[in-house]
C-alpha cells in the first residue's frame, strides 16, 4: 500500500506540474499567481511527502492530506469553476477530475497504510531520487522566480 501511495503522489504531482507547463506554453504569461501556488504543492508533494510518510506515517499523512488539499484548492478547483461558468474559456473536465480522483485515491492510501512498514533500504532508495529532482526544480523556479541567476 505504501508504494502503491508512492507512486500515486508522484504520478498526481507530476500531472499537476505538466498541466501547468501546458497552459504556460499557450499563454503569454500568468494572470492569477495560483496556479504557482498549487505547482509549489506539486513540487512539495513530488520532492518531499511522496516519500516522508515512509518515515513519519501519521505526520506524513497530515502533511500529504493538507498539500494536496492546497494543491487543489488553489489551482484545479478553479478551473472547475470555469467549466461550469458560462465563460469563453471552457477547460476540459479531465484537468480538474484527474487531480481530484488520484489526490481522493491518494488520501484514501496514505491513511490505510499509515501502520505498515518497509525495509529500510527500501524507503532509502525510494526518498533519494524524488527529493534530488524535487530540489532541483523547487531550486531552480526559486531562482527563476526572484531572478538569482
Amino acid at each position: 500500500m505504501k508504494i502503491l501511495t508512492y507512486i500515486l503522489s508522484l504520478v498526481l504531482s507530476a500531472f499537476v506540474y505538466f498541466m501547468h507547463a501546458a497552459y504556460m506554453t499557450v499563454s503569454a504569461g500568468l494572470i492569477s499567481y495560483w496556479p504557482l501556488v498549487s505547482v509549489g504543492f506539486a513540487i512539495l508533494i513530488f520532492g518531499f511527502l511522496s516519500w516522508f510518510h515512509f518515515y513519519k506515517p501519521k505526520t506524513g499523512a497530515i502533511l500529504l492530506t493538507l498539500a494536496f488539499i492546497g494543491m487543489y484548492f488553489s489551482w484545479p478547483v478553479l478551473l472547475m469553476i470555469e467549466y461550469f461558468s458560462e465563460s469563453d474559456y471552457n477547460p476540459s473536465p479531465i484537468e480538474f477530475l484527474t487531480p481530484l480522483v488520484l489526490g481522493g485515491l491518494l488520501i484514501f492510501l496514505v491513511w490505510k497504510s499509515k501502520n505498515t512498514k518497509l525495509n529500510k533500504w527500501i524507503n532509502l532508495a525510494l526518498a533519494v531520487p524524488p527529493a534530488l529532482f524535487g530540489l532541483y526544480v523547487g531550486g531552480y523556479m526559486l531562482i527563476r522566480m526572484f531572478g538569482l541567476n
